[in-house]
């Protein structure tokens, strides 16, 4: 003989733990937001001819940006958290080297390199030492950064700049964040280009 199931076959734990297993599958999954630190293409095609060849060599991040890729915010002076579900899409430094060559290429209207192999055939090397890239709790982005430009024909003669600067977030959240970090970080390849324009017109007035 066939033995009927009935409800009763089921206990009131076997009952509480299906009920939390269809709640958990049917509960939405977040995933993080990736944010990729990527500027407008440069409308520099090639290196023109008789212009100086310029490079961007050491990009070094300050660590608490490294220690995770979460965007950063200081939530009290000197404390700072990395979000977990709003992240940059690859290492931020690797970021940053691709983004400040594309923003100084266009700013100087040129080509601008970005692998060390090639530093030897360069007139001038950029170093880059970001110092503090994160948002705070009032809603303002901060970029502190320190650049050094280096005439590969006289590494003595090196030009030291200093940029500070902050960007009022345009909205709430880490979308609009991240878009005045990278506004900043645009601002910061333009003072670059800048300085080089400077440095490389200096030199060619001194030259006999």
């Amino acid at each position: 003989m066939r033995r009927k199931l009935t409800l009763y076959a089921f206990t009131p734990v076997a009952v509480v733990a299906c009920v939390a297993l269809l709640v958990a599958c049917s509960s939405p999954v977040h995933q993080p937001t990736s944010y990729l630190l990527r500027g407008e293409a440069s409308e520099a095609s090639g290196l023109l001819d008789g212009s100086p060849r310029v490079g961007i060599g050491r990009l070094i991040v300050a660590p608490y940006l490294l220690s995770s890729q979460g965007v950063v915010v200081e939530s009290a002076p000197g404390v700072v958290q990395a979000a977990r579900r709003h992240r940059w899409a690859e290492p931020l430094d690797a970021g940053l080297r691709w983004f400040l060559r594309a923003e100084i290429a266009r700013g100087l209207g040129d080509e601008v390199g970005a692998g060390l192999l090639d530093r030897k055939d360069w007139d001038y090397t950029i170093d880059i030492y970001i110092a503090q890239f994160h948002g705070t709790m009032s809603g303002t982005a901060i970029l502190e950064a320190t650049y050094l430009i280096r005439p590969t024909a006289d590494s003595e003669e090196v030009r030291e700049y200093a940029f500070s600067k902050s960007q009022p977030q345009s909205d709430e959240g880490y979308a609009a964040l991240v878009a005045a970090e990278q506004k900043l970080a645009g601002e910061l390849g333009a003072a670059i280009a800048e300085s080089l324009h400077e440095v490389i017109a200096q030199r060619e007035t001194a030259e006999p």
